[in-house]
């Protein structure tokens, strides 16, 4: 009869095990429920994407890790509802702005949690590449708004502008070598450089007042010029990354480093070229890095853990009650 007792309590404890532990397993390990959704925005004219046969071997990179789940949109405009149940809203290098409701929609998103990632490019000699007024417009509607991509008045047109740096330069002004070293990794973003040599960018400037918000700038020889050759600023920033409440955002200035176009400097494509996809693998491992620690997983592993020890102890007493006899 004792022995009777002591199995059905053994039992219950597995039973009890299993209550707590297999409605949370299934919940990480079902499809998208358990995976960091990342959209990327193609649906406002940009300047590299699928659409145009380009960006394929970042959005690749980004699918072969299984815990990312990546969804694209080619059409159609930003709603609350296409951002539901995603983790991650990446916008690159948009060619057209975003509506007064997009950007509400945004703004929403990264207030109850959503990370955020915006990519501009470069314009110099002549070449319009980037639109950063579209993308000023987004920070502008975000709690931290201290920080946007460069621009000047030309005229009567808003432009931007592009890093020249002739001691850093590989084979043109604006392709610049970028060390791994020169990134600040303080603020707990050590996970950006991680692994870094050195990179090559085609990239603008950011604009802000607090340096803690940048993570890399050029080195001292470089500088910041506009679409005409006006100086802006010496030593720009170019790559932020910040937290706000929940949400991670990133903002760089060039998207073209992460292109599938050829670089001339490398003869590869610039996504190919030095580290520069382990840099965009970086960006989305840090954005991550709040998902990827889930208490969810903790909260199992205490539970087992705890049922665990419990079953031994419980054992174990009756052993030595056991051996008492």
């Amino acid at each position: 009869m004792a022995h009777t007792s002591r199995q059905q309590i053994i039992v219950g404890l597995v039973v009890i095990l299993l209550i707590f532990v297999l409605p949370q397993v299934g919940a990480r390990t079902s499809g998208e429920e358990g995976q960091i959704t990342i959209v990327i925005d193609f649906s406002h004219d940009q300047l590299f994407s699928p659409i145009n046969r380009n960006f394929s071997q970042a959005i690749d990179q980004l699918q072969e890790y299984p815990e990312y789940f990546v969804r694209i949109l080619e059409e159609g405009r930003l709603t609350a509802e296409n951002l539901s149940r995603s983790h991650i809203l990446v916008i690159p290098n948009p060619g057209k702005n975003y509506s007064s409701s997009e950007q509400e929609v945004i703004s929403n998103y990264v207030t109850r949690g959503g990370s955020l990632f915006l990519l501009s490019d470069y314009q110099v000699d002549g070449r319009q590449l980037g639109n950063p007024i579209a993308l000023n417009a987004i920070l502008q509607r975000l709690p931290e708004d201290r920080i946007q991509f460069t621009t000047f008045l030309e005229g009567n047109n808003t432009q931007g502008d592009g890093i020249i740096d002739p001691m850093n330069a590989i084979g043109i002004p604006y392709n610049i070598q970028i060390n791994g070293s020169d990134f600040n990794t303080t603020f707990y973003r050590d996970l950006l450089a991680a692994g870094l040599k050195s990179i090559i960018i085609a990239a603008g400037s950011l604009t802000t007042d607090i340096s803690p918000l940048l993570v890399s700038t050029g080195a001292e020889t470089s500088e910041a010029v506009a679409i005409n050759g006006q100086h802006i600023s010496n030593q720009p920033g170019w790559l932020a990354a910040f937290e706000n409440g929940n949400s991670r955002i990133v903002l760089c200035t060039s998207t073209t480093m992460f292109a599938d176009t050829i670089c001339a400097a490398t003869n590869q494509s610039w996504f190919q070229s030095m580290d520069n996809s382990l840099l965009w693998s970086n960006i989305f491992r840090w954005m991550s890095f709040p998902l990827l620690q889930d208490p969810t997983s903790i909260m199992i592993f205490f539970v087992v853990l705890v049922l665990v020890a419990g079953i031994v102890v419980f054992v174990y007493v009756l052993w030595l009650k056991k051996r008492g006899r």
